[in-house]
């Protein structure tokens, strides 16, 4: 192993610490514990100095949810991506990049779909639990929800459904969306692998 390959080694190592420090620091955000507060603190200012490029980005926030660490997330997980290849004395090709770009991307947008189509769902069934009964908790999934849902099902149809079936419809097209074009998006980049393998 040469002295590049070494460095790039070493750069990788430290970036994947950092890469688990920050989802650390997120799934901790979301846990109240006054016994953590000076571990998260701690956390908090390694990450935020990095993290903090990718706050205050509009189209990543969905009402209460900010998905701007994932963003951060990805765009650390190519230069991780780039630093494991070197590494090895591989320097990635365009189509590897291209390839890494587009599975990080759609794994993004599976995961929004799924998150949105669980949530449609226990929306749903506390329709039905709650019967009626209106908690400010519920009224904020409401104020996500009720926006995404009419504009995802005004694209199908302009007939006024209600609300139940209209989380229903959302959740069951949003889980078949996601299987359907995860197995055709699989199967167009096994081909293309195949076939730009071929040509070298």
């Amino acid at each position: 192993m040469n002295y590049f390959q070494l460095t790039a080694r070493i750069i990788s190592s430290l970036l994947m610490t950092y890469y688990l420090i920050i989802i650390l620091d997120i799934i901790l955000s979301w846990i109240y514990s006054p016994s953590l507060s000076k571990f998260k603190s701690f956390l908090h200012k390694l990450t935020e100095p990095y993290m903090r490029h990718f706050r205050g980005i509009s189209w990543l926030r969905f009402g209460m949810l900010d998905f701007s660490p994932i963003l951060g997330l990805m765009v650390l997980g190519l230069v991780l991506f780039l630093t494991q290849s070197l590494s090895t004395g591989a320097f990635p090709t365009w189509y590897d990049l291209l390839f890494w770009i587009i599975e990080r991307i759609w794994g993004l947008i599976a995961f929004l779909a799924m998150l949105l189509a669980i949530l449609a769902l226990f929306r749903l069934i506390m329709l039905f639990a709650t019967r009626g009964h209106r908690a400010e908790w519920l009224d904020r999934i409401d104020r996500l929800l009720f926006p995404i849902v009419s504009k995802f099902l005004g694209v199908f149809t302009q007939k006024a459904l209600n609300y139940h079936l209209a989380l229903g419809i959302f959740a069951a097209v949003l889980i078949a969306l996601r299987f359907f074009v995860e197995w055709g998006l699989d199967e167009l980049l096994q081909y293309l692998k195949i076939k730009l393998d071929e040509l070298r």
